[in-house]
């Protein structure tokens, strides 16, 4: 069996979606060989992740996504021409229009575009329509990673059960031994303890709720643990972005994009790690958080409860009442929050990469022979 798979976001500055693609490659390229399995848009081979750029050089970039780009709009052959001698084209919503002569499967990592299309920009709203519409027929199956994702395409997007195989994402070992906090702490200029989430500053992260909430704690909490909203700019947030300035004397602190190696020292040291999403295919943060051994808070909707557990207290994330009285409640309570943070790390434990390739595999070999 040769696959061809598009790498696509491997090319963009991304965070979550560009983690899951680089993780899941890092596991299945080293056993399977660049002869078995080819990186579209002809990319060479993986290059180390950098989550706020291109992965690759700029000349590089550009070229390969205007292929993509003149595929997508002058309808030149680009899938034709990458696919010829793969038995299995594994898409992203990139390409418009694949190549018809092929087996093709894809990953949706959650259809909020759809659903919720006012927390995203015009052009990710048409392209992943324009997915739904015509490229998802013509799939022989699909990977969600998470049952709430799978249970949104066909009970509220009306998609088909038959194809749409659950594989939930892994967690580095890294986030189990974070290291030393200082040098941390010193780059980031972080405070002693802190209230802490971490995600692209855009509507769906729903932070203008958690700033909200963080104002309904009382005053002494608020300054012993100051909120530490920690993720690189993403689209929509012109409010956003005010509120977290004019926040800033209450002691909200942005700290902008964290390195991936001072990530699981950020998380270790979090008196409460606070994921308010309104949606999440799956929520990689809180995944982690929990290896990384923080106290979680975290939504009552779509993937989060499925991927948290009885890891983290769940509250309706556009109630800033419930979400402060959460937060008040793990930090006033430290053994309960040692408690969640102990069985955060064991279930992290449940979730690796090599996992999620292994499963991976076996969907791309049930697709080619289907």
């Amino acid at each position: 069996m040769k696959i061809l798979y598009d790498a696509t976001p491997l090319l963009m500055r991304s965070a979550g979606v560009k983690n899951y693609h680089h993780a899941l490659l890092s596991r299945l390229l080293p056993s399977l060989g660049p002869q078995t399995l080819r990186l579209f848009p002809y990319l060479p081979g993986l290059a180390p992740n950098r989550n706020e750029r291109s992965n690759y050089a700029p000349a590089s970039t550009v070229a390969r996504l205007g292929a993509v780009l003149a595929a997508n709009y002058l309808r030149l052959p680009l899938g034709e021409c990458a696919a010829r001698g793969a038995d299995l084209f594994h898409l992203t919503h990139h390409l418009m229009h694949p190549p018809r002569r092929i087996r093709l499967t894809s990953l949706i990592h959650d259809p909020s575009c759809l659903l919720m299309p006012e927390c995203h920009t015009a052009s990710n709203v048409r392209y992943f329509r324009h997915f739904f519409r015509c490229v998802l027929p013509l799939l022989s199956g699909v990977i969600v990673p998470s049952e709430a994702v799978k249970r949104d395409l066909v009970e509220r997007l009306g998609a088909s059960t038959n194809p749409i195989t659950v594989i939930p994402h892994g967690v580095e070992e890294r986030f189990f031994s974070p290291g030393p906090a200082a040098p941390a702490r010193a780059a980031y200029h972080l405070p002693d303890q802190y209230i802490l989430t971490v995600g692209s500053i855009e509507p769906r992260k729903n932070l203008l709720t958690l700033l909200e909430a963080c104002l309904l704690l009382p005053e002494s909490l608020r300054r012993a643990y100051p909120l530490v909203i920690a993720g690189a700019a993403g689209w929509k947030n012109a409010s956003l972005r005010r509120a977290i300035e004019q926040s800033r004397s209450d002691g909200v602190r942005a700290i902008g994009y964290v390195a991936p190696e001072d990530l699981p020292a950020v998380y270790s040291q979090a008196a409460v790690f606070v994921f308010p999403s309104l949606y999440e295919g799956f929520g990689l943060p809180l995944l982690e958080a929990m290896a990384a051994g923080a106290p979680l808070v975290t939504s009552n909707a779509s993937a989060m409860p499925e991927i948290a557990g009885p890891a983290a207290l769940t509250v309706d994330p556009r109630s800033p009442s419930e979400l402060a009285r959460a937060i008040e409640r793990l930090l006033l309570n430290r053994a309960e929050a040692q408690a969640l943070a102990e069985t955060g790390r064991c279930r992290a434990r449940q979730f690796t990469w090599e996992r999620t390739a292994k499963l991976t595999m076996a969907f791309f070999e049930r697709a080619a022979g289907a």
